[in-house]
């Protein structure tokens, strides 16, 4: 049996390098470090993970530590930021909040080759994108997490575990909706985007 080390997991998930990946890897270590757990085990569902943002480095929190959405127990506040929450449901709100502090070395100069090799696409193109993206993530994995982040104790408000819900047709569309994301419009149950419109 081959185990895979938890930056493995992360790169195979995601699919590439890039230094979106690298943050949120090192960002999901310190905060397990910091609350006591090890990245290379199963951390559990008492883990919680807030992250702010809807990139890469999302792929990788979740890939370290398990958490997920359909487990209840990954959150993302989409404020765009690369910061990273993480707390046990039985710590009573105890948490640890990584941000990013350090500017992302060769990022303009990132953006400007992603550019050109989407709109002009060529093989030259790619691989100059590919080269810069792998060379800033190799920074970024390299630089010393005192640099890279602030980490501190916060504390925040752990969603509830995931449950099975009861499921109910909406009276408009005919689909299938949970019954605690229903409305009752006119003795009509209606789904979320029914009743909206």
């Amino acid at each position: 049996m081959c185990v895979k080390s938890p930056w493995e997991k992360a790169l195979e998930f995601h699919g590439h390098v890039c230094p979106g990946l690298v943050i949120g890897f090192r960002a999901a270590e310190a905060g397990l470090r910091e609350l006591g757990l090890d990245p290379a085990g199963a951390p559990g569902a008492d883990l919680v993970c807030v992250v702010e943002n809807r990139a890469c480095a999302a792929d990788a929190v979740q890939a370290v530590t398990g958490c997920t959405l359909g487990k209840a127990n990954l959150v993302v506040a989409d404020h765009g930021k690369h910061v990273y929450t993480f707390g046990r449901r039985e710590a009573g709100g105890e948490a640890v909040r990584v941000s990013l502090t350090a500017p992302v070395p060769g990022l303009e100069e990132l953006h400007a080759l992603q550019g050109k090799a989407f709109n002009e696409p060529g093989e030259e193109n790619r691989r100059a994108f590919a080269r810069k993206r792998e060379e800033i993530s190799d920074r970024l994995m390299e630089m010393p997490e005192s640099e890279l982040f602030q980490v501190r104790r916060v504390r925040m408000e752990t969603p509830v575990r995931q449950r099975v819900k009861c499921l109910a047709m909406c009276g408009r569309c005919g689909e299938y909706v949970f019954e605690d994301r229903t409305a009752d419009q006119g003795g009509r149950v209606l789904c979320p985007p029914c009743a909206a419109g």
